[in-house]
């Protein structure tokens, strides 16, 4: 039979992972779709590419959280 507490932290590790790549995809794909269209005044390709770093930054910092999560499973046994 399933531990409870087992599979509640793979739930929260597979939201978290989720988030991420949520994350990652609309900092992404979103900044870098919007700027191909073309700029508003004032905005320059350095800050498209700041959004983009740190949405994937964002999503690494929360996939590791969602690792750290399944490392407590190990820990427990």
């Amino acid at each position: 039979m399933v531990d409870v507490n087992q599979e509640r932290r793979r739930l929260s590790a597979t939201w978290l992972n989720t988030i991420a790549s949520g994350v990652v995809s609309a900092g992404t794909c979103g900044s870098l779709l919007a700027y191909s269209f073309g700029t508003r005044p004032g905005v320059t390709g350095l800050q498209v590419l700041a959004i983009v770093a740190a949405s994937i930054l964002t999503g690494l910092l929360l996939h590791l959280a969602a690792r750290g999560i399944l490392g407590q499973e190990e820990r427990d046994r």
